[in-house]
């Protein structure tokens, strides 16, 4: 009896646990009383699926409620269910995502190309549960069946749905509450009915691989649309962002540009509705500085009538204001009529202390002529030490006996460096001699004043001096530091300005590579001049013509500091990178392919040039008083020997103008005094 006893209890436990486990998934497929009350707005289709569910389950429970016991029905149920899940192709043990109506779709085509499989499936199974229902049935007439757990029936979650499910389907004969299997057709539906939060594979390799990458596929998808949407704004935002930077600065140059022209208009009209000459004085310096610091205001000021009145005023016995319109007018562009029939341009070539040879081709010149150097040409241009000349003759005015001695001792003060303290000077800037020492003795012999500021002297003609910007692109570019400016609508082929220091040219145009630190300028980076123009003359000739553009060319006179020329020709069939370097900066600071190209351009008796040959190569920077003895010699000989040519320029620069020029250019004043014929004058 203990052994049939323990037999009953197992199989009890048995029955009973896979009614519980049956009952707990039903619990988790059936709709919850909250949703089914929800039916009538939205759940149409979950309601129609549990009758379709119930109908088809009833067939199998009043079968089995006439021969078998509950546990019977129950294991039977379960392996129906478990069966039928199994044929379908999206079948899984456990599966909580959310797809709605699409997966819907899909599991209803899937479970419709599977449905041959699903019958033959069922025709079997009714066979066999058949069987197992014969074999209960002689068992359960020997012993009395036992009810089901009570406490399965009155579970909380299955309350609400055996009170929907009792309508339907009345208590079976024996008492047992009847236990409903579900269609394998509408398990999709009925899992639909109750989604689940999680996603997980569905049945099987098909469905289970298919859903993840669907998925990713999409969020992929979406998170490339919103990765291109970010960018697409980010890049509208930054060319918004740099459209209104483009307009508010161009928007700030108009407004600029406004203020700056009503700010001259302003000046020129208060100026012209002065009368006292001191208060003249004021409205001129004023309106000078001002266009010293917005040069386009020129235009504006041309415009207003100022040169007319400025011609006017200088007609007054007052030498301040004559000064001070003279200095507007040269900033402004306007010049006066050149000194002789034609332009007469000297230009003076770097060569450091060689200078000296210059110096005696213009004291011939000088002595031939019986003028001052600054009397004999209009435009005067220099670079490097040919700079410090014309600065000293044209601005200074200083005689060449004084210049030539200054010149000596500018010389000795700079050029005399300890080798190893320039040496290791060198190393650290670049520069073998101390550049502050020459910036000093500059200030102190030069002063402060402006380049501008030399246009006050009546006696004082064009002068420019020639550096090397080596910060503004590629390519090395000339800057002419000049005591003049261009009228308005004019405009030079080379950078230049006249707001500038004495000093601040000669420094910059004598920055030679090696020998001074480069110098900065505002945002220019200088060096010498000679790295680019040694021999200024084609630039001169360009600024003249900027000047009086119709006015031909008398002559130009081109001074060398003298070449060297060597006799030793080398036989190797290679060079070494020394001689490589050399021949480069050789080329660079070549002043003869200059004079080659000038002398066949211009017309005869207009282009002279002075460049003696040298015994020796003397350096730049040679201080010694008997190397610049030798130099002086030499440079005395070469004079000697083309004593014809230097007779020659005499003349020309000793020519009067003739009558009739004389007249045109009393006419033009009057003409630009009056605006128009002094007959037809508007005043």
């Amino acid at each position: 009896m203990s052994c049939i006893k323990n037999t009953l209890n197992s199989v009890s436990k048995a029955v009973f646990g896979k009614q519980n486990e049956m009952i707990s998934r039903l619990a988790q497929l059936k709709p919850s009383p909250r949703i089914l009350r929800k039916v009538s707005d939205s759940g149409w289709l979950k309601q129609k699926n549990i009758k379709q569910t119930i109908k088809f389950l009833k067939k199998y429970s009043n079968k089995s409620a006439e021969k078998g016991s509950f546990a019977a029905k129950e294991s039977h149920v379960m392996e129906k269910e478990d069966i039928g899940k199994q044929s379908l192709f999206h079948y899984t043990n456990n599966l909580t995502t959310k797809f709605g109506e699409s997966f819907y779709f899909l599991s209803s085509h899937i479970n419709s190309y599977f449905k041959r499989e699903e019958k033959m499936s069922e025709q079997k199974e009714n066979k066999d549960f058949q069987d197992k229902s014969e074999l209960e049935l002689k068992k359960s007439e020997d012993e009395k069946p036992s009810s089901p757990d009570p406490g399965v029936l009155t579970d909380k979650n299955l309350g609400s749905e055996a009170s929907l499910c009792s309508e339907d389907n009345a208590a079976s004969p024996s008492g047992t509450p009847e236990v409903l299997p579900i269609s394998t057709k509408q398990s999709i539906a009925n899992f639909l009915s109750r989604p689940t939060e999680g996603v997980q594979a569905l049945v099987g390799g098909y469905i289970g691989g298919l859903v993840p990458k669907l998925k990713y596929d999409s969020k992929s998808q979406l998170e490339e649309q919103e990765e291109a949407m970010k960018a697409e704004q980010a890049i509208s935002k930054d060319k918004n962002a740099e459209e209104k930077r483009r307009l508010s600065l161009q928007r700030e140059k108009i407004i600029a540009r406004v203020s700056i022209d009503n700010r001259t208009r302003a000046l020129v009209q208060a100026l012209r509705r002065t009368t006292d000459p001191r208060l003249c004085i004021n409205r001129v310096e004023e309106l000078t500085f001002h266009l010293l610091e917005f040069p386009e205001g020129k235009g504006v000021a041309v415009k207003e009538k100022i040169i007319p009145y400025l011609l006017r005023l200088r007609q007054i016995k007052d030498e301040t204001l004559q000064a001070a319109v003279r200095e507007i007018l040269a900033l402004i562009g306007y010049v006066d009529p050149v000194k002789g029939r034609g332009i007469r341009i000297l230009t003076i070539d770097g060569g450091g202390t060689r200078g000296v040879v210059a110096l005696q081709t213009l004291r011939k010149l000088v002595e031939l002529t019986q003028k001052p150097v600054h009397q004999l040409f209009d435009y005067i241009c220099g670079v490097s030490t040919g700079a410090i000349l014309a600065f000293m003759l044209g601005l200074f005015h200083m005689p060449l006996d004084e210049c030539e001695e200054l010149y000596r001792k500018l010389g000795s003060d700079v050029f005399s460096q300890n080798v190893i303290v320039g040496t290791v000077k060198m190393s650290w800037s670049h520069a073998f001699y101390d550049s502050e020492t020459w910036e000093n003795i500059l200030k102190d012999r030069m002063g402060s004043s402006l380049m501008i500021e030399t246009a006050r002297n009546p006696m004082c003609p064009k002068v420019a001096a020639v550096s090397t910007i080596v910060n503004r692109g590629i390519t090395p570019k000339a800057f002419v530091f000049r005591n003049y400016g261009h009228f308005p609508g004019v405009n030079s082929h080379y950078l230049g300005g006249c707001q500038y220091k004495m000093w601040q040219a000669i420094r910059a145009s004598s920055a030679a590579p090696g020998y001074f630190a480069e110098y900065v300028l505002g945002n220019d980076l200088h060096q010498d001049g000679g790295l680019l123009l040694n021999n200024p003359s084609a630039l001169a000739i360009h600024e003249c013509k900027c000047l009086w553009p119709d006015v031909p060319l008398e002559c130009i006179v081109s001074l060398g500091t003298g070449r060297y020329e060597s006799d030793v020709r080398n036989t190797a069939t290679h060079t070494s990178l020394k001689t490589k370097l050399s021949n480069v900066i050789n080329s660079a600071t070549d002043t003869e392919e200059v004079h080659v190209m000038l002398d066949g351009l211009l017309p005869p008796d207009t282009y002279f040039r002075f460049n003696p040959v040298i015994c020796e190569n003397i350096p730049l920077d040679e201080s010694r008083n008997e190397k610049l003895d030798q130099l002086q010699l030499e440079g005395l000989k070469y004079i000697e020997r083309n004593e014809e040519k230097m007779k020659k320029l005499a003349k020309i620069l000793s020519q009067e103008k003739t009558t009739l020029q004389k007249i045109n250019d009393w006419i033009k004043l009057k003409t630009d005094m009056y605006e128009g014929l002094p007959f037809f004058s508007k005043l």
